[in-house]
């Protein structure tokens, strides 16, 4: 798993998008890429793909019980990362980091977490 594959399953997650074309926007990369993503979640069970039935030219994505155990256990990774890359600071210095980076991913449009 890539850091892109989780942004596709935590966009799911979240309902930002759920059209491959709105994923390749929100994350800013080609369609193409995205596709090729939806791909290998797709082999692992992550996602399903439907033809939406009003345009048959557009995949729906959607997560799977699989692929939200996925992204949970993806979460959970990144967590245990974040605290060992933070414990030398200081919870005012964690806090303005936490702020900084929010500031940026909502500068990006990427979703933020409370």
């Amino acid at each position: 798993m890539k850091p892109k594959h989780v942004g596709v399953l935590g966009a799911l997650d979240a309902g930002l998008a759920s059209s491959q074309l709105e994923i390749a926007r929100l994350m800013r990369v080609a369609p193409s890429l995205v596709v090729s993503l939806a791909d290998h979640l797709e082999s692992k069970g992550a996602i399903k793909r439907l033809r939406d039935p009003a345009d048959r030219r557009r995949q729906v994505l959607s997560l799977t019980d699989e692929g939200r155990e996925l992204l949970g256990r993806c979460t959970d990774m990144a967590l245990a990362i974040d605290a060992r890359l933070d414990a030398g600071l200081t919870p005012p210095q964690r806090a303005a980091l936490r702020d900084a980076l929010g500031r940026l991913a909502v500068a990006y449009g990427l979703p933020v977490r409370d």
